[in-house]
């Protein structure tokens, strides 16, 4: 408790209310559609693909946007549009109306807060103990995935109306705001004092000095310097290690999308039997999360993500091939600790590659490889894949895209070691 200061403990702690909230009504967004627009099941899966893939180009924006007026800002916007979203779902009709706030939260609710929030542990926590604050700050994420599901199964037991669940997710989503609002705090780094650039004006002793080199030179030295973006896409190894995310997190976007029909149309589990699985991953993530970040310490971060990807391949892809359901906890494993690895080492590897001042932007264009490869590219891409490959051929190549994830990572890792001899030669 005394090793990160108290807005992180805030954080943490604000972070499992929000997910617990809008886990009352989230696992239940795509039956509300249906039901409510009596379309098919890929009408609705476009829809929840489509709008995150719609909000993409916003992410970037979003994290400029963090740079610029802070990360509490940013998370004060994403509370807004998710209690929007949630209570504008508990009483709206209409397609266009639905697809609009389904949109709040792909494009501007979730997203928003993964960017705001890995950038404000980043700000508050040393390095040394950014693995061990991002896995604390997932920990909560699982929890409240796991508490929000199990309140809202118990609610509607009692008979509450799902309408009603959405409207308590709302009113949930205005109290997080207000906790925003009251006791959160910015975290945005100062910007350090620019040095006087040769050619400007100086003070010495309260008397202007100037410099004897000329100011197109110091001009043209400033203009040669990349800000903002311009910076950020001369980064090849960042640039790089998205690229190569994508794979692990394609995998990762068929367990809500390809996944569930997987088991119950082929594997002909039944829907609560997938539910308990899903149950039963939460569970692992929460009680894996801390320990294993804690022991992937001892490897390169570079290394631990390829770990990841492995485990995200072979964890989803062998639910096709395994012969008996009880073998499926096997599977369920070790994709359950590839998402206790990935996503507190991919944002640690991430805060490690951003300077300071373009903070909030790195974890911006994070947001939006994250979004593009789990949440939009997996579920329009998945069920195709399924279609056309079967389960055998479709989620083998799943297996390929995690294995080439898990060969891929370490070549940044000897690739920069090699670009540092270089310049230290």
């Amino acid at each position: 408790m005394r090793l990160f200061p108290r807005q992180f403990w805030l954080l943490v702690g604000g972070t499992f209310f929000y997910l617990s909230v809008i886990g009352l009504a989230f696992p239940y967004t795509a039956i509300l559609l249906k039901g409510r627009l009596e379309v098919s099941v890929a009408v609705v899966g476009a829809i929840m693909g489509l709008t995150a893939l719609g909000g993409l180009p916003l992410q970037p924006l979003a994290g400029s946007l963090s740079d610029r007026f802070g990360r509490r800002a940013v998370m004060i916007t994403c509370a807004a549009m998710e209690a929007l979203m949630y209570g504008g779902l508990a009483f709206a009709h209409g397609f266009w109306l639905l697809c609009a706030l389904v949109f709040c939260d792909r494009a501007l609710g979730w997203p928003l807060f993964l960017t705001a929030s890995n950038a404000m542990v980043a700000d508050l926590v040393r390095p040394r103990l950014r693995p061990e604050g991002y896995s604390l700050v997932r920990l909560m994420i699982g929890a409240g995935e796991i508490i929000g599901p199990l309140g809202a199964a118990v609610l509607l037991a009692a008979g509450v109306a799902l309408s009603d669940l959405f409207a308590a997710a709302g009113v949930g989503c205005l109290v997080y705001l207000a906790f925003t609002l009251v006791a959160l705090k910015e975290t945005k780094p100062a910007r350090q004092r620019r040095a006087a650039s040769p050619g400007e004006a100086t003070e010495v002793f309260g008397s202007p000095i100037l410099s004897f080199l000329p100011k197109r030179r110091a001009r043209r030295r400033k203009a040669r310097r990349p800000a903002g973006y311009g910076r950020l896409l001369r980064d090849r190894r960042f640039l790089g290690f998205c690229a190569i995310s994508l794979l692990p997190l394609f995998v990762f976007g068929q367990l809500y999308s390809s996944f569930p029909l997987l088991l119950t149309s082929v594997r002909h589990l039944q829907p609560a039997t997938w539910g308990l699985l899903l149950s039963f991953s939460s569970a692992v993530i929460v009680a894996t999360q801390y320990p294993a970040v804690r022991a992937a310490k001892r490897l390169d971060p570079m290394l631990a993500v390829a770990l990841a990807s492995a485990l995200f391949g072979l964890g989803v892809g062998l639910v096709a091939f395994v012969p008996a359901a009880l073998v499926l906890l096997l599977p369920v494993v070790a994709f359950s600790l590839a998402q206790a690895l990935f996503g507190p080492l991919s944002s640690v590897i991430v805060a490690q590659m951003a300077p300071a001042e373009l903070r909030g932007r790195y974890m911006g264009s994070w947001t939006l490889i994250y979004i593009a490869g789990q949440g939009a590219l997996g579920p329009l891409l998945g069920g195709l894949l399924l279609d056309r490959l079967g389960p055998h051929g479709s989620y083998g190549l799943l297996i390929f895209f995690g294995l080439a994830g898990a060969c891929l990572y370490p070549l940044l890792r000897v690739r920069h070691r090699a670009s540092e001899q270089q310049l230290a030669s």
